[in-house]
């Protein structure tokens, strides 16, 4: 193991400067991927995908691999085989090739995959995917960092190859069988590692273990697109949101994770890629001191969670700590989308001051923590998102009186009912709202809507109402022992991104309030004067 180690230490020390890792296949999925995002990554190639894109590293062991590779010209910069492969068969430089033992990988149980992956010696193995995965570890270890790596053009079907030739010989239902096999390896092995958190793999494409979407991995990485993380500012963004709001009449789109990421970073993680790429501006999480928010008495209440049998045990493990909140502005930095936060208690306000957050939230389970609410009000003096679920006119006047003036409120109306039954919705309450900011002359207040109802139409409605704001729980499958799974759209099955759909759809035909001749309006028939 050590002179191998050595001698990849070798070939990838002369790779240029390089940031993640991408390891190419043959899925029809990579024909439409940036060659422009090959760009400062190391990049493995699988098999012959070479005949796509020559990458820095081929690895392959079968024969047949061999001979498309010798018609392609073995374009690679280095290769990685079998030491029972015959040098004769390849025809290209020693310098190039590094030579392993190699093993059959029986897919008989995940036990010995795990094992496999685990072990201090290296073995090419026939499950090529294992094999690249502990390459792709090594090579974080040579530079000393967790590398991002992603794997493009695994589709497991065999229809969606990419055809050049097909060399392997094989029926095309053994190919699908062995592929359908491989997938549930592959994503065993993905959450495995991401678990580890020594790399964090990243599969790309539209399938149901897919964490990225192709045009989201394109806008990230292509050279004409590809902004930079570092000049991503979540408050300039804001900002930005704000004028639109105001000088466009543009709705903000909230997906609402609420406590849906469960605690778990890859869950949070592709919660908001989905949310992202679905459309949304922005992303919203919750933040409460789970110790002081409750009493004793309500933190042993049994219940039923995979983090333990009480209340305390549910809420606890949901709760973002503070590596997950570190993982939250990456995330949305590299995606380049906004983020805030509900904030339910003074110890979790003190906590956010790190972040120096534009924008806050005070939800409506808070409404009736008046005190709490006048001490945000003094502490915190950015603007302010407030839900007025379970709250009269009452609590209106005192939210107007606390927050205003001197930043931007808005203002949502809300009904706290999971989920909320239309004659429940109150959608009136909404126009009120945006009356009132006319008619008190104060365009810092700025009404929306948080929604607990079923579907779309609400909020759609909402935005002929006056809404600027939305917001929509999201979930990423069903969970039933999670709080507000019942009322959120599922980021998998493309739920919200026909919700964002339908909202600026919605935002497009409520338009202005001025009545103007549109320009494709004409009339049917003509007067003589």
């Amino acid at each position: 193991m050590e002179n191998f180690f050595n001698q990849l230490k070798n070939i990838v020390s002369k790779s240029e400067t390089f940031d993640r890792i991408v390891i190419v296949g043959k899925g029809s999925s990579v024909k439409d991927i940036d060659r422009r995002t090959f760009h400062n990554a190391y990049v493995i190639n699988l098999n012959d995908s070479e005949r796509i894109f020559p990458g820095d590293l081929c690895i392959f062991y079968s024969r047949w691999v061999t001979k498309s590779l010798f018609e392609s010209d073995f374009k690679a910069s280095y290769y990685l085989t079998a030491k029972s492969t015959k040098n004769s068969d390849l025809g290209i430089d020693e310098n190039r090739l590094l030579k392993v033992d190699f093993d059959v990988q029986s897919f008989e149980s995940f036990d010995k995959l795990i094992s496999d992956y685990n072990s201090t010696d290296f073995v090419l193995s026939d499950f090529l995917i294992l094999s690249v995965l502990k390459i792709s570890n090594l090579i974080a270890q040579i530079k000393g960092v967790k590398l991002k790596v992603y794997l493009l053009g695994f589709d497991f079907h065999v229809q969606d190859e990419v055809k050049t030739t097909d060399y392997s010989g094989h029926e095309r239902e053994f190919k699908n069988i062995l592929f359908a096999t491989q997938k549930a390896c592959f994503n065993i092995l993905k959450k495995y590692i991401n678990n580890l958190g020594t790399n964090e793999i990243i599969h790309v494409g539209g399938l149901d273990i897919s964490d990225l979407s192709i045009e989201s991995y394109n806008k990230q990485y292509s050279s004409t697109n590809n902004f930079g993380t570092s000049l991503f500012d979540n408050r300039k963004a804001y900002l930005e949101l704000l004028r639109k709001v105001k000088e466009e009449n543009y709705v903000i789109a909230v997906a609402e994770l609420t406590n849906n990421h469960l605690g778990d970073e890859t869950r949070l993680r592709k919660m908001i890629r989905l949310a992202k790429e679905s459309g949304a501006d922005m992303i919203k999480v919750q933040k409460r001191d789970v110790a002081t928010f409750y009493s004793e008495e309500e933190l042993r209440t049994p219940y039923t969670s995979p983090f333990g049998s009480t209340l305390k045990d549910y809420r606890e493990g949901v709760e973002l700590n503070d590596y997950l909140f570190d993982v939250l502005v990456e995330e949305c930095t590299e995606q380049q989308i906004v983020w805030f936060a509900s904030i339910l208690d003074y110890n979790s306000l003190k906590y956010m001051e790190k972040f120096d957050p534009i924008l806050i939230k005070l939800p409506s389970t808070i409404s009736n923590h008046k005190a709490y609410i006048k001490q945000a009000a003094q502490e915190y003096l950015g603007d302010v998102v407030v839900s007025t679920g379970f709250t009269d006119k009452a609590y209106e006047d005192f939210v107007l009186s606390t927050f205003l003036p001197g930043r931007n409120l808005f203002l949502l109306q809300c009904t706290s009912s999971y989920p909320a039954p239309p004659e429940a919705c109150q959608l009136g309450v909404v126009r009120h709202y945006e009356e009132l900011a006319v008619l008190n002359n104060m365009p810092e207040l700025i009404p929306g809507y948080s929604s607990h109802d079923v579907g779309n139409i609400g909020c759609m409605m909402a935005v002929a109402a006056g809404a600027k704001m939305l917001e929509k729980h999201v979930k990423l499958g069903n969970v039933d022992w999670v709080h507000f799974d019942g009322v959120a759209l599922d980021l998998l099955d493309g739920s919200f991104t026909d919700f964002v759909n339908d909202v600026r759809k919605a935002q497009i035909m409520t338009g202005s309030k001025t009545k103007q001749i549109h320009h494709q309006e004409h009339h049917k028939y003509k007067v003589n004067n």
